[in-house]
């Protein structure tokens, strides 16, 4: 049975052979040279331009079957039951890919490297160690938005490689995959600062209604231009929270965000597809707004943040598949940990009633070679159903 076939089962509600799995990936570009054989990566891969060779952008040209081979052999060596469509796009939650905005290298040392994104924001991504600073939001009041200029997701040139892309991952034996943006991360992400987007949540409701449909309706247009193309399983990456709790009331999330989770929902469901939701923190709360909503899989449900994460696995199986069940910062353990939560984690399946994908947790550069290929033999071996 293939990844794609696995995954496909736990989807339905059947039992796979073994747990499907995603990951984010890596860390860092530099991550990827470290721990993928070279046969598994190019410009392509990660969602920033590289930095070997030294790129502004993503290339204008189509991509080519050498680039795509290399996307397959990313996945298999990872043990990836999903691949993500798109130049940059393909770790699901690595971010990345066309239906997201897009960024420019402006800057580049052998320290850091500065890129501007569509609508205006930049980002600063220092090397050693791996860290991003956001900054240049383009919206700090009313009159920002109208000028604003967003990406067309319309544009057909802009999905021109999504369609060979689909057809190319499915033949291979994974399930291809989109990503779009958040509706509520967009906002403070990429075009107006977080704590202006909460203060503006209370106070200025009729803007920021309108704010939030128009970044809406442009996600929304991505995720039908995936779906015409043979996309099978839209990603949104949309953290509503910490391990404290909620970053927002639910009522402000039921206000402004669940209504366009139910109309993303009804577009996917439309195309015979699945929506994906990774949102961080303790989530419990919003849960039964997020399965009537229609979303079908939701991770990534971080043991540190959900303490009670079996109780929440068994109050909501079979209505939402469960994707996740490890503690983010894994590489702070040794490797008898790293089975112990791995273990724990697989459990989840059975709990589940097999409605549980496994999320592998990132890899940063600092993690030594030997302990990777030992988390990833732990990965593999204990996600096989006795």
């Amino acid at each position: 049975m293939s990844n794609r076939e696995d995954f496909l089962r736990v989807l339905n509600g059947e039992k796979p052979e073994r747990i499907p799995l995603i990951t984010s990936g890596f860390w860092s570009e530099r991550a990827i040279h470290k721990f993928a054989p070279s046969k598994c990566y190019d410009e392509n891969i990660y969602y920033l331009p590289s930095d070997d060779p030294p790129e502004k952008t993503f290339s204008n040209e189509p991509r080519n079957e050498q680039s795509r081979r290399r996307a397959v052999n990313m996945a298999e060596y990872m043990d990836m039951a999903t691949i993500g469509v798109g130049k940059g796009g393909v770790f699901p939650f690595g971010h990345g890919g066309p239906g997201e905005i897009q960024p420019v290298v402006i800057e580049r040392t052998d320290q850091y490297k500065i890129v501007e994104y569509e609508g205006g924001h930049k980002r600063r991504i220092d090397f050693y160690p791996h860290a991003i600073k956001y900054f240049d939001f383009p919206v700090k009041e009313e009159g920002d938005m109208e000028k604003l200029e967003l990406p067309d997701m319309s544009d057909p040139d802009r999905f021109k490689d999504i369609q060979e892309d689909s057809k190319y991952f499915k033949d291979a034996g994974f399930v291809p995959t989109g990503s779009i943006q958040g509706f509520f991360s967009g906002i403070h992400n990429s075009f107006m600062d977080f704590s202006t987007t909460m203060m503006n949540l209370v106070l200025k409701p009729d803007f920021m209604k309108k704010f939030t449909r128009i970044l809406a309706e442009i996600s929304l247009k991505a995720a039908e231009m995936y779906l015409e193309r043979g996309v099978e399983v839209i990603d949104v990456c949309d953290d509503f929270g910490t391990a404290e709790g909620l970053l927002l009331s639910p009522e402000l999330i039921r206000k402004y965000f669940i209504p366009w989770y139910e109309e993303l929902a009804h577009l996917i469901h439309k195309y015979g597809a699945f929506l994906h939701l990774h949102s961080h923190g303790n989530i419990g709360s919003i849960m039964p707004d997020i399965i009537a909503a229609g979303v079908d899989i939701v991770n990534p449900f971080d043991r540190a943040e959900n303490p009670n994460l079996t109780d929440l696995v068994k109050k909501y199986s079979g209505k939402v598949v469960f994707c996740g069940g490890m503690v983010g910062d894994l590489y702070r353990y040794s490797i008898d940990k790293v089975e112990i939560f791995t273990k724990r984690a697989c459990k989840l399946s059975k709990t589940a009633g097999y409605h549980y994908i496994f999320m592998a947790t990132e890899a940063p550069e600092e993690l030594a070679l030997k302990d990777w290929e030992k988390w990833r033999q732990i990965f593999k071996r204990e996600r096989i159903l006795k």
